[in-house]
């Protein structure tokens, strides 16, 4: 039963990289993990860790899962850091939003703060924290996504 539960994982474990880290490379863009889809990720991978180690990972697995979804963050592999700030300023003027800048921390509408952190040479981190819901401070994000995406590794 045990193993069956360990193959059923790496199986799913599979997909999710096959569809989150494969097609972006292939098509040469950026990987690009968000939501849902990173919150599985890391759930399945730690699960399958804890498959093959210890069971009390597990609770690991499901703690790190839920303040990946709670958090709201973006995990974005193959931008610099310099480029992703870019387009969040490119984005901000397509919005014709207001925005404070500190160091690698913005501020949009009054409404949204996004901060940016390096975690490698093309790796990043994006956190989102709303004070209120704002129309133009979500489609600043969405125009932001948008601009990562169509980046060339």
């Amino acid at each position: 039963m045990d193993m069956l539960i360990t193959y059923v994982l790496l199986a799913l474990f599979l997909l999710l990289a096959a569809h989150l880290l494969a097609l972006p490379l292939i098509k040469k863009r950026p990987v690009f993990i968000k939501g849902t889809e990173e919150t599985l990720f890391f759930m399945a991978l730690f699960a399958i860790i804890a498959s093959l180690t210890h069971p009390l990972i597990y609770i690991v697995a499901i703690a790190i899962g839920l303040l990946i979804y709670y958090t709201k963050s973006w995990i974005v592999y193959g931008v610099s850091l310099e480029n992703i700030s870019t387009a969040l300023d490119k984005a901000i003027l397509a919005t014709r939003a207001t925005s404070n800048k500190t160091i690698n921390e913005y501020e949009i509408d009054n409404n949204m703060t996004i901060k940016l952190t390096n975690l490698g040479m093309r790796l990043c981190y994006i956190q989102y924290r709303s004070k209120a819901y704002s129309k133009k401070s979500e489609l600043t994000k969405e125009i932001f996504r948008k601009f990562i995406q169509n980046y060339f590794i």
